[in-house]
């Protein structure tokens, strides 16, 4: 068999001579074997040592020569048979075609490139990068064609890999809610996933390639610019919030910086924004005024403090922070007299009259119900002076509030606390503002009160009477006393009023005045008033059949759903008869629930119990509660009686509160008569009963039983001295 080169060799022209002698011209002769002999050892190295596929083929496309690494990848027996055979045999049939244009093009003098598939030995598959190219005689006649073949099917796989995993990671881009874009370091866009396409393509046509700042020239120099750029810069990814005002939504923005440029992701963040938004202004605004709310409050003030303890110098303190509490008087019982939403409407235009009295740069707070809460930080000079501020909250009270068809006027207690340099901590100025507020409402209506160490005592001893109280009941450090009250036509002792004492083995007598309010607001009144209840009815169960006990019923007692059934139990368990109790409520209990109210009322006048309207004209609503309810007494507040002798207004008003009262037949009793002249004029303008020190002071259960005993004086001669009393 022939080497391949001396085909070659016979291809290209080349001529062995021989014989005894030289030819003529052997000089020239023996240059141009010389040369030939260059050139096949040119050839042969090239065929055995190129790493690629060579092949060289006549003007028709047959296989005159093949090389090394061609021979080696088809092997020995194929190799041979291909020599002198078609090129495009070779191939599987749906290539031939093209490589018989490769063939005819290079034929002609032009190179020509195409990829496919070739079969290599022993089945293995190769996938070829060929070139057809002319080879040329001196003349540049195209005389044989060689091919060069290299094997990527490595790289082509790697190629179909990464084309599979760019298709896959586009069908994930494009599944995605976020918006992405590839950009270069020029800031072209090098892709961008179909939602960011069709976001752009709202107001833009966008290609890749188009530059990302050609788009949006309005952003140069914006966030998006500066964070884009510092992301790059810096080699760090950079996530922020932008708003796109062209799209109407906030974006959460992550830019990553890669070798070739930026990987921007974007997700709408709109709806969880405006959530978080939603969330902050309900944890932090009040929703029926829109003003800050405790939790706000308490963050502003500790900034505050805080700010002042930094500002402070060797020289002082920085300067006060000054805490506001407002509460306004009466509240309650407009709200519960015109309704709750009138009540609403009631602290809307509060919080607005508040808002111009405030300070712009302080804070104003509603706490919850009628509770508001001012903050004054240090701040400019021109910042007005607390008492300034004090004195625009109080004036802003001045005018009545219109609601509908009811004008109401309110004042506010004020409760002052001032922290010097920011030394003392939130809870401790806010405790200190309270304890104010709550002098300056014991001080009377529309009062301010600064805080001060005398204060702080005073509510410290309320502490303690307040932990005393929780266990003066088990102690039996409380008592019933009974006041009598007379009948002005036979002078009788009618009724007893049940007067609650507390006698502190430390304090003394403590004053129900101080510890029933301290009761009502720990809830210890419920279990104080059942122990009234029913000492009161074992012990009246003893008097005489035709006197009566009244007792004074807290509102908290009353609004309890069970209350009727404990004032049953009480009587049955004393064997008391119902019409010899007399349960006494105040204009204030019934204040609250109207329709809870009735009911209760019903429900205890099917008892058979009287019930008595107390401290009448004192309150709001008396006329509207007589006559929807049938009460047994009517019981005129003492500051009337004391006006009598004195006042021709008084005297007019306490004789038609008596008039009233025989209308309605019920029975009607004047409280606080200290005189035989108030006790005369009573009497002569048709009171029904009369109470007070004149008639007898409170006394001891045994006392006051003695009092009533059949030997005792229940008449009114003996028991009210000539003189009158004043004790």
């Amino acid at each position: 068999m022939k080497h391949p080169v001396d085909t070659i060799d016979s291809a290209w022209g080349g001529r062995r001579y021989g014989g005894a002698g030289p030819a003529p011209g052997v000089s020239r002769i023996g240059t141009v074997e010389a040369a030939l002999r260059r050139s096949e050892a040119f050839a042969r190295t090239l065929l055995d040592t190129s790493p690629d596929f060579l092949a060289v083929l006549d003007l028709d496309g047959r296989v005159l020569a093949l090389g090394r690494a061609a021979r080696d990848l088809l092997g020995p027996d194929v190799a041979a048979r291909v020599i002198g055979r078609s090129w495009a045999e070779g191939w599987p049939a749906n290539f031939r075609d093209t490589v018989r244009a490769s063939v005819l093009s290079a034929a002609g003098g032009t190179s020509f490139r195409f990829s496919g598939p070739c079969p290599g030995r022993a089945g293995t598959r190769a996938w070829w990068d060929v070139s057809v190219e002319p080879v040329r005689e001196g003349d540049g006649a195209v005389t044989h064609l060689l091919a060069i073949g290299r094997d990527v099917i490595d790289q082509k796989r790697l190629r179909e890999t990464a084309e599979e995993a760019h298709a896959r990671l586009s069908m994930v881009l494009d599944s995605t809610s976020d918006y992405v874009i590839v950009l270069d370091r020029d800031w072209r866009i090098t892709y961008l996933n179909e939602r960011a396409r069709n976001l752009i393509g709202k107001t833009h046509r966008v290609r890749v390639g188009d530059s990302l700042w050609d788009l949006y020239p309005d952003h140069v120099g914006g966030p998006f610019d500066r964070h884009y750029r510092e992301a790059i810069a810096t080699g760090r990814t950079a996530r922020f919030e932008a708003f796109l005002p062209r799209y109407s939504i906030w974006m959460e923005v992550s830019a990553h910086p890669w070798r070739g440029g930026l990987s921007v992701f974007f997700r709408d963040v709109t709806e969880a924004r405006e959530a978080r938004e939603r969330l902050f202004q309900l944890a932090n605004f009040d929703s029926l005024t829109g003003l800050t709310n405790r939790t706000h409050f308490n963050r502003a003030l500790d900034e505050a403090l805080a700010s002042a303890r930094q500002g402070a110098t060797a020289d002082g303190p920085a300067g006060d922070v000054t805490v506001m509490l407002l509460d306004l008087d009466l509240f309650k019982e407009v709200n519960d007299t015109l309704g709750h939403p009138t009540g609403d409407a009631l602290l809307r235009q509060v919080a607005e009259r508040l808002i111009e009295a405030v300070p712009a740069n302080g804070v104003l707070s509603r706490l919850g119900g009628d509770e508001f809460a001012v903050l004054l930080a240090p701040g400019s000079e021109t910042s007005p002076p607390a008492s300034r501020v004090v004195k625009a909250i109080q004036r802003s009270f001045d005018a009545p509030f219109q609601l509908e068809e009811n004008s109401v006027r309110l004042k506010a207690s004020i409760g002052l606390a001032v922290s010097t340099g920011g030394a003392e901590a939130r809870q401790e100025v806010f405790k200190a503002a309270d304890i104010a507020l709550y002098q300056a409402k014991e001080s009377g209506r529309g009062t301010t009160r600064i805080f001060d160490a005398a204060m702080s005592q005073k509510v410290c001893a309320r502490q303690d009477l307040k932990r005393d109280l929780a266990f003066a009941l088990e102690k039996g450090e409380l008592r019933l006393v009974y006041q009598p009250i007379r009948d002005l036509g036979s002078g009788r002792i009618a009724t007893a009023e049940a007067l609650l004492r507390w006698r502190h083995p430390e304090k003394g007598e403590v004053s129900p005045v101080d510890f029933i309010p301290l009761a009502e607001e720990t809830g210890l009144i419920n279990a104080i008033g059942e122990w009234v209840l029913e000492a009161a009815c074992r012990q009246a169960a003893h008097w005489p059949a035709d006197v009566s006990v009244a007792i004074n019923i807290s509102p908290v007692q009353f609004r309890s759903d069970t209350f009727p059934m404990k004032v049953a139990a009480a009587l049955a368990r004393s064997r008391l008869a119902p019409a010899r109790l007399e349960l006494e409520i105040t204009e204030s209990v019934l204040l609250a629930d109207s329709e809870h109210n009735m009911r209760i009322l019903h429900d205890l006048k099917a008892i058979g119990v009287r019930i008595s309207l107390d401290d009448f004209g004192t309150g709001y609503s008396s006329l509207s509660y007589l006559r929807l309810f049938p009460f047994s007494k009517l019981k005129l507040d003492r500051c009337f009686v004391s006006d009598i002798g004195r006042s021709a207004q008084s005297e007019a008003i306490v004789r038609a509160v008596a008039d009233m009262g025989h209308a309605l037949s019920m029975m009607t009793t004047a409280e606080g008569v200290e005189t035989s002249g108030q006790l005369d004029w009573l009497r002569a303008n048709g009171w029904s009963q009369a109470q007070g020190y004149l008639i007898g002071r409170p006394a001891e259960a045994d006392v006051f039983g003695a009092l009533v005993a059949p030997s005792g004086l229940r008449d009114l001669e003996g028991a009210v001295p000539s003189r009158d009393r004043t004790g």
